[in-house]
């Protein structure tokens, strides 16, 4: 019963719209959005295009730190688009006949409360052009942000940073919320192995082994701009053991790859090392029995 007095109450209501002058209305006002949707999107591919180009153009007429320019052409591009989707919006409210005029005079209120709102956009966007005004990182540069946060940055809007971690995970982070920034880009690194030993005695086999390994790579990697420092023996504050200690200087960017390789290559060549050493005592073992 309850059922049959909502469906007649509703087919009631039905029959009392206008379809002649209200669906006109509505396939207008889709048509228009179709039609707006259409031309803001050629507007936003059309503007990534020649930004793009421009870009490229630039890049390859004047000199400019590619990074640099990397990251403008980013930042340059999310506010070409925060503008298009601005004015797309109101273009779609004009046309389904929002009173935009009268909503932007009576605003006084709304705009205190969204002001308010907005602090920390406002205080992002703030963040970000000191960043990239002060060149504390830019596209391409690996940092280490607050101390927690590695890897290399991929993109710098005006509200957010990206930063592509070792394992390939995507950390976005607000530009308000970056405090200290550690950019391993801009000079030099330092780059320190430690090698534990079985003990004291075996300290100048692997410093034999480990002397070797340097002069055979660093005469075939430019990265490594220091000739190491050796120091042994040592005891290694990780595990209270006995080590040996290498310390050298390489380009930005190559530490951690050059840190695995070389102590890949010093295990390895340590290794070796020892078996030639107990391979000689079993033959002078052998000689001293006949």
């Amino acid at each position: 019963m309850i059922t049959n007095n909502l469906i007649k109450t509703f087919a009631n209501y039905w029959q009392k719209f206008n379809w002649e002058i209200i669906g006109p209305k509505i396939l207008d006002s889709i048509i228009q959005i179709i039609i707006y949707s259409i031309i803001f999107w050629i507007i936003n591919r059309l503007a990534v295009f020649l930004l793009d180009r421009s870009f490229d153009t630039y890049l390859r007429s004047r000199r400019i730190n590619k990074k640099r320019a990397d990251t403008l052409h980013t930042l340059t591009r999310n506010t070409v688009r925060y503008f298009i989707v601005f004015f797309y919006l109101y273009t779609i409210l004009s046309a389904l006949g929002f009173p935009i005029g009268t909503l932007v005079a009576s605003a006084g209120i709304v705009t205190v409360v969204v002001g308010l709102g907005a602090q920390s956009i406002i205080r992002d966007i703030i963040s970000g052009f000191l960043i990239l005004l002060e060149q504390q990182m830019e596209v391409g540069d690996s940092v280490i942000i607050n101390g927690n946060i590695s890897g290399r940055v991929v993109a710098f809007g005006l509200r957010i940073t990206t930063i592509k971690d070792t394992d390939g995970g995507l950390n976005y982070i607000t530009n308000s919320s970056i405090t200290t920034i550690n950019n391993q880009s801009r000079a030099n690194m330092r780059v320190q192995i430690d090698i534990p030993i079985k003990n004291v005695q075996q300290s100048p086999l692997a410093i034999k082994a480990i002397k070797n390994v340097n002069e055979t790579i660093l005469n075939k990697n430019n990265s490594i701009i220091s000739q190491p420092q050796i120091q042994a023996p040592v005891v290694l504050e990780n595990n209270n053991t006995f080590g040996i200690t290498i310390i050298l200087f390489v380009k930005n960017g190559q530490q951690s790859k050059i840190k695995a390789q070389l102590t890949s290559s010093y295990l390895k060549a340590i290794e070796q090392e020892e078996l030639k050493k107990r391979s000689a005592e079993q033959k002078n073992e052998i000689k001293t029995n006949k």
